[in-house]
């Protein structure tokens, strides 16, 4: 509920252009002329960007590493919403073959692997052992300490850069690999076998 919106990095210095239009049904309609603008520094950074198009340029990178981490989150998070369905329906499913089961139990071994580097240790954090920066720690760094400032990014938030897309890639590799191969073969199988339905599952229904 306190959580802070959303939001991208300020703009850079320049000429904008903004039109206003309205959407109904479906249909766009511009609503007057379209309005230029003109942003500039307002000159009280203590430490003003000497590059202002490199600075914007990091920041799109970010944001554009900081989607694909927020998504892989939240994908994470439905896939193990479907493995937890799944497992109590191939339980009340017969004829599903027994090894399915393991498999499933397999898929959700790795994807909890997968969510220490994303998210952080959560069971030693619990803890209050130290945990390593996890990729979300990285790119969050970045955007709290760079998005809202006039500054130059520092050396600390090209590292975390750096090293959050050299954990993410093998990351998001084998995230996709478990969502969309492994994890979707086995909800294929369970429909084949008649289970339940689960979240995640078009099910398979002809006339008889």
């Amino acid at each position: 509920m306190f959580d802070n919106p959303r939001v991208g990095p300020m703009s850079a210095p320049g000429t904008y252009t903004v039109t206003v239009a309205k959407r109904v049904a479906g249909q766009s309609t511009t609503l007057g002329a379209p309005q230029t603008f003109t942003v500039e520094p307002l000159g009280a950074g203590s430490l003003p960007a000497p590059d202002r198009a490199a600075v914007m340029a990091f920041a799109r990178k970010t944001a554009r590493l900081q989607r694909a981490v927020f998504g892989a989150v939240d994908a994470a998070t439905g896939a193990e919403t479907r493995i937890d369905h799944l497992e109590k329906a191939l339980m009340d499913a017969p004829a599903a073959d027994p090894r399915l089961l393991s498999d499933l139990l397999a898929v959700e071994t790795r994807l909890r692997d997968l969510r220490v580097p994303l998210e952080g240790d959560t069971v030693r954090a619990a803890r209050n052992e130290p945990t390593p920066p996890s990729i979300v720690d990285r790119v969050q760094q970045i955007v709290g300490g760079h998005w809202f400032t006039t500054s130059a990014p520092t050396a600390t938030h090209y590292r975390n850069y750096d090293i959050a897309a050299a954990e993410f890639t093998p990351v998001l590799a084998a995230l996709q690999v478990l969502i969309e191969t492994d994890l979707k073969a086995i909800e294929n199988a369970a429909e084949a076998a008649g289970a339940p339905y689960t979240p995640g599952r078009v099910p398979r229904w002809s006339p008889e």
